[in-house]
């Protein structure tokens, strides 16, 4: 069925900001997951808030998805991703991306893991907006002088 103005639902009277705007978007994309033990989604997006690319977290492209048939990792404890074949939502963002220079945000459901935030420094990227915290913690984006907001209570 299309959408139109009259089947969309209003999440509010007011504009969303920019981080609001990005943050609902992010619900859609992490729809896509396909991890049992996570749904994670990305959103890159330039300065001016033009999408560059998205992600979601799943197994790589020609694997049985893990929805389908549960990888070795796929019960191991939260922030152990040693077994999991799982490539995360902001490595596929970023994998995705066909202008890394123009990368300013990326919005994620989670905060990046130590890997993710890695890739992440190594980027243009300058702030990470993300709802919830991830069980890995670390120094790496403050380290990086890259900007971590949290807006755990927007989707709620």
């Amino acid at each position: 069925m299309p959408l139109n103005a009259n089947s969309i639902v209003k999440l509010d009277t007011r504009r969303p900001s920019k981080d609001e705007y990005f943050l609902h978007m992010l619900e859609l994309v992490a729809a896509r997951s396909t991890c049992i033990r996570r749904t994670v989604g990305a959103i890159i997006t330039d300065a001016d808030g033009i999408v560059l690319a998205t992600g979601y977290n799943g197994t790589p492209r020609g694997f049985t998805h893990c929805i389908d048939r549960i990888c070795k990792g796929g019960q191991d404890a939260a922030g152990d991703t040693s077994r999991c074949m799982a490539v995360h939502a902001e490595q596929n963002a970023i994998i995705q991306c066909t202008d890394l220079r123009r990368a300013h945000t990326i919005y994620v459901s989670c905060s990046p893991c130590f890997v993710c935030a890695k890739m992440i420094a190594n980027t243009s990227i300058k702030r990470v907006v993300c709802v919830t915290e991830y069980p890995d913690r670390h120094d790496v984006l403050a380290t990086a002088n890259i900007e971590l907001v949290y807006m755990r209570d927007m989707l709620k």
